[in-house]
């Protein structure tokens, strides 16, 4: 996934993101790790708070 990528590159940090969704930044980090893997409804979400598409978040990275 690459969460990471798209949140650093506007500039958003895990907690404010976090604090946006209404989670704790350590699912932030989880998703980011690839530990777990946000929902479809979640991912939505993200999309929405980062300004981007759903497959902006989901393209493989490398």
């Amino acid at each position: 996934m690459n969460l990471k990528n798209v949140r650093k590159s506007k500039n958003i940090t895990q907690k404010v993101l976090a604090t946006k969704l209404n989670m704790d930044q350590s699912t932030i980090s989880k998703y980011e790790k690839n530990i777990i893997n946000p929902n479809a409804l979640m991912l939505k979400k993200l999309a929405q708070m980062l300004d981007c598409t759903v497959d902006d978040l989901l393209k493989d990275t490398g």
